[in-house]
């Protein structure tokens, strides 16, 4: 017989609820405080948040209200109730532009339209006060209102280069007065000085640290050293004095519609002067003493279903990177942590779950990198020059992929940033950095191209049969929910191929360029397809595993079974390198590469809006599935009051969930642990 434990928690809960409604309209703060004490013991969730909040509120504690609701807001930025009621504290402590924008993004996440009228009476009464605050400046009121249109009209940032309201951001500096200031340029641009919302697609773009200077500045070199410079406008002159040698160029030798590394091979001070605005990077010195390892290469391949790649004879399908990676180490156990690129590849950077990281929502805009370290900022704090390229619109400087990455070339995918050009491009960065230690990510979009159907390449299509050309079901209304056909496996293949094809360029530079024990080059993907297993359940095994191979330095050569999640990545990479991982991430070392315990299983699980909540988890024997009742709102909480499990064995298929109750439970005790914090009590 089951517990069901969270089945009894959530009744707990509700009657916790309930009593603390009632004491907070008699006002006995007293008891009110027991029973915050008692739910505080069962989970910290965001009702908990708004009810500490209010309590404080209640007793005239506005400060300690407003710093409860501020460490809230970072965990459940997209929750109605906490903004709202962080726009009463801020009100109420005559914060009045702060209080507006709390109810305009109130007003953005609300879920119902009850939720959106009591949000837009806040805004109308707000907008009233700020108008008397501000009858004698105009343009300040204007600018304060303006601002929280903008807010409710922006886009995700799925358009970079173009930013969330549509404007380029082409030579418009980014993150301005932070370590981590940017700017966006053309690459390999001749003409085309700007993009659009089309054109965005059919260009490539560089993005490099540094600032604009107005007049002059001074930098100092030591020994040969590259410099990125870009102009912003034309009849644009350029003075460069080194130890009395004077350079000088104008916008017509330095056009503005890209960068320009210039290059100096001796040591000074040099002095820079314009006459108009430039922006200048940060200096790249070209020689330095080499690490332990030299070279640090991520692979990230989108899509890559490992349970179907083992299962069509993996050395066949990528016969070079099967090769390359036999001289290293593979996993056939590795799952991914969510079933989308936009919150797994979050969980790779920063060894978190999504339910850690916070990136989960399609549409709303998260600052998810603030509160996160990432997995390049632990390898340029170590002194590694780290770059990034690919095509894949997930994983761009507007999501705040900028941070720790000294250079990033990107071009979305679906305008021609294949496999080919993705590795070209590399090639040549290590070939022009080869005297530095490199830390670089490469993402390969290609294998999207099968349930996007599109048909990009010569090769696949020269490859594949016209039967297999033909759809038999329509295409999902996202990848991820693309449906079963067979016919796109084939091309799925294909594209893999050729992906191996160009990959094996890669191998075989860095076979002649590197020593075994210089380099730690890893292989991985973020997601499986679903148009892989004809299975209802969304995180199927076609789905959910994804290889994890890594080769180089002290890694042990030859493979293992045991459990792995995408979330082991950065502390596997970061042991192999001499670093020390965070304390607050999720993820750890497998035993097998030198851990102190191995995972018992692995878990997934899917945190997407207008869905229901979906997990699994797999262990020797058997695969747990979990899903709730009610699609999940904008506010990424999950409501648990009606949930199925089933506890299926992998051998047979059939369900043992009533065979292994204690099993059963134990696993919904998992999931509990894991989601307690993101619940909402209806």
């Amino acid at each position: 017989m089951r517990s069901k434990p969270i089945q009894q928690r959530i009744e707990q809960l509700k009657n916790l609820n309930q009593s603390i409604r009632v004491t907070f309209d008699n006002n006995n703060l007293s008891a009110l405080e027991e029973d915050i004490n008692k739910y505080n013991e069962i989970t910290e969730d965001a009702n908990l948040i708004s009810i500490k909040s209010n309590y404080f509120f209640q007793k005239g504690d506005y400060e300690q209200a407003t710093k409860i609701l501020e460490e809230g807001i970072k965990q459940y930025p997209f929750n109605f109730d906490i903004n709202l009621n962080l726009g009463i504290v801020y009100e109420m402590k005559s914060l009045f532009t702060v209080s507006f924008h709390r109810y305009v993004s109130a007003l953005k996440y609300a879920s119902t339209v009850e939720k959106q009228e009591l949000a837009t009476t806040y805004i109308n009464r707000m907008t009233l006060l700020l108008r008397e605050i501000y009858q004698s400046d105009q343009t300040e009121l204007l600018q304060i209102i303006e601002d929280g249109n903008r807010f409710l009209g922006e886009i995700d940032y799925r358009l970079f280069p173009m930013d969330h309201n549509r404007q380029s951001t082409i030579r418009q500096p980014q993150a301005v007065g932070t370590s981590d200031e940017y700017m966006t340029n053309l690459h390999r641009s001749y003409k085309n000085a700007d993009i659009d919302e089309i054109s965005r697609h059919y260009h490539m773009t560089e993005t490099l640290k540094g600032r604009i200077y107005k007049s002059e500045q001074q930098v100092s070199l030591a020994g040969q050293t590259l410099l990125p410079v870009s102009t912003l406008e034309s009849e644009t002159i350029l003075n460069f004095n080194l130890n009395g040698k004077n350079y000088s160029f104008s916008s017509e030798d330095l056009p503005y519609n890209q960068y320009h590394y210039l290059r100096f091979n001796e040591s000074g001070l040099l002095n820079i002067t314009m006459n108009k605005p430039v922006f200048i990077g940060t200096p790249i010195p070209l020689q330095e003493i080499s690490k332990k390892k030299r070279l640090i290469f991520n692979i990230f391949i989108d899509g890559l279903s490992f349970d179907f790649i083992q299962k069509h004879d993996f050395k066949s399908i990528m016969p070079y990177t099967y090769a390359y990676f036999q001289k290293g180490f593979t996993s056939t156990n590795c799952y991914a942590t969510s079933e989308w690129t936009f919150p797994s590849v979050a969980s790779i950077f920063t060894g978190k779950y999504t339910t850690s990281h916070g990136l989960f929502h399609p549409d709303f805009n998260h600052a998810f990198t603030e509160n996160n370290k990432m997995m390049q900022e632990h390898f340029k704090e170590a002194g590694y020059l780290t770059a990034q390229i690919g095509g894949d619109w997930r994983v761009t400087p507007a999501h705040g992929y900028h941070k720790g990455f000294d250079r990033i070339l990107y071009q979305n995918f679906m305008g021609g940033m294949d496999c080919k050009q993705v590795i070209t491009e590399s090639i040549e960065h290590l070939e022009t950095f080869k005297e530095k230690n490199n830390f670089m990510w490469i993402s390969l979009a290609d294998i999207h191209h099968v349930p996007d159907e599109r048909d990009c390449n010569l090769m696949t299509q020269a490859q594949t049969d016209i039967s297999k050309r033909v759809r038999i079901y329509e295409k999902g209304s996202t990848t991820v929910l693309t449906p079963y056909d067979i016919n796109k496996h084939e091309k799925y293949i294909l594209e893999i191929k050729r992906i191996d094809f160009y990959l094996n360029i890669l191998y075989t530079y860095f076979d002649q360029h590197f020593q075994n024990e210089e380099i730690l080059v890893l292989f991985h993907s973020d997601h499986g397809q679903s148009f892989l297993e004809d299975q209802p359940f969304l995180l199927h095994e076609s789905r959910r595993k994804v290889p994890f191979m890594i080769r180089g330095g002290d890694v042990p050569v030859g493979e293992s079974d045991e459990f792995m999640e995408l979330i082991d990545i950065l502390p596997t990479l970061l042991h192999y390198s001499d670093l020390s991982a965070p304390e607050d991430i999720d993820g750890h070392l497998p035993a097998c590469l030198g851990g102190e315990e191995s995972r018992k299983f692995a878990f997934t699980e899917a945190i997407h809006p207008n869905q229901t909540y979906k997990a699994a988890i797999t262990d020797e024997i058997h695969i747990f599935r979990f899903e709730n009742g009610t699609p999940i709102q904008n506010d990424g909480l999950v409501d648990l009051s009606e949930y199925k499990v089933q506890l299926i064995n992998k051998e047979t298929g059939s369900s043992e969930t009533d065979v292994f109750p204690d099993k059963a439970d134990h696993y919904e005790e998992v999931i509990w642990k894991h989601i307690r914090k993101h619940i909402i009590i209806s």
